[in-house]
């Protein structure tokens, strides 16, 4: 098990270290990850990219339209799934 400091890391820094370590275990079991890290985004990173509010994403994905992918309690969102929303959208 490898020890991660948190400490003095942005939020941009953790979030690629945590998924830097996901690859690694995932590996190790000679698994492939099933989500493309470079293009999970956070809630705030979401919402920023659709150009709405946190409670307008947390609507939509509620409801269904907007898939998202949960780690622990954090909530992700795949880049693709918020293209194919405005796609769809438009």
């Amino acid at each position: 098990m490898k020890n991660i400091i948190i400490e003095g890391s942005s939020q941009d820094e953790f979030m690629a270290k945590l998924c830097q370590l996901f690859r690694e275990i995932l590996t190790e079991k000679n698994e492939k990850p099933e989500i493309d890290e470079a293009h999970l985004l956070s809630r705030k990173e979401a919402a920023d990219f659709l150009n709405i509010c946190l409670t307008t994403l947390w609507s939509l994905d509620k409801s269904g339209e907007l898939p998202s992918r949960r780690i622990k309690s954090k909530v992700f969102y795949l880049k693709s799934d918020l293209v194919n929303y405005l796609n769809q959208a438009a």
